[in-house]
């Protein structure tokens, strides 16, 4: 009888409702569980080390993943101290980690996107980098780039991202590297070793390689007005002798975040998204 009273204090039955009568419940309850979600997304939270990074704030603006992402840059070697601010289960993206991170990672059960071992981000990293060393070599040297003689020290996805662009652009280019020469010679003048090189004739030495490839001795042949631009993480000469001889000599880490900063964070941005899908 209770649910009959109920119904017959209503002005029209419940099974012909007219269709211009709107049922206040649900913008309401669409609201409660539109809130709700909104309030259990998380954030993307950029660590701005460099202006890539600036960018790739930007450019995550306004998009929200599901667990808290904490985003490193990939140069940045993450250390457990870096870690403080993130809570249990949430996602990592970073390139290099220390031991004490690892630790503390699988301690707070955080889900770790290691960058720089992805394929496409490595391509687009390589290109950029390439893209940075050919500017130094037109800022530095005072020939043409059709004028230019360069030698390209390892053929890894740096060294051949060099070779390609500086040989598209007409400067004529010779790799040293320890691995078959058949890949490198589609776009080198010639294919030698490191050891066996004649620095001497060179105005643009560009090294990819991480490790010292050219004896002190060696380096000291190299032409006064060369300029020897070094990708790797770990200089392939005695910089600190090139310098004192007076040589244009210098390490260029993280060069996209320098010389294309917003494409490189546009190229993080496609792989975290990816990732955090």
């Amino acid at each position: 009888m209770k649910y009959f009273s109920i119904v017959s204090s209503l002005p029209y039955p419940m099974s012909s409702r007219p269709p211009c009568v709107k049922d206040e419940r649900t913008p309401r309850f669409t609201a409660r569980i539109g809130y709700r979600m909104e309030a259990e997304m998380g954030e993307f939270i950029v660590y701005e080390t460099d202006e890539r990074m600036f960018f790739l704030k930007k450019q995550l603006s306004g998009l929200r993943p599901v667990t808290d992402t904490h985003i490193y840059a990939p140069n940045i070697l993450l250390t457990a101290e870096r870690l403080d601010r993130t809570a249990e289960g949430d996602v990592l993206v970073c390139g290099r980690t220390d031991a004490g991170a690892e630790e503390l990672a699988a301690c707070k059960k955080l889900k770790m996107h290691r960058i720089l071992t992805d394929e496409k981000f490595q391509a687009a990293n390589a290109r950029l980098t390439a893209e940075g060393a050919l500017g130094i070599a037109i800022e530095h040297s005072m020939l043409s780039l059709t004028d230019m003689s360069v030698l390209v020290l390892g053929f890894g996805r740096t060294g051949a991202a060099v070779c390609r662009l500086f040989d598209k652009v007409g400067a004529a280019v010779d790799v040293a590297t320890t691995a078959s020469p058949r890949p490198a010679g589609a776009f080198a003048r010639r294919v030698t070793s490191a050891s066996s090189a004649d620095l001497s004739v060179y105005d643009v030495i560009v090294n990819t390689v991480p490790v010292k490839t050219i004896s002190d001795d060696r380096a000291m042949t190299m032409r006064h007005d060369v300029v020897y631009i070094d990708l790797a993480s770990t200089p392939g000469v005695n910089l600190t002798m090139l310098k004192n001889l007076g040589l244009d000599a210098e390490i260029y880490p993280a060069l996209p975040a320098k010389c294309s900063p917003e494409s490189a964070a546009a190229a993080m941005k496609e792989y975290i998204l990816e990732v955090t899908a």
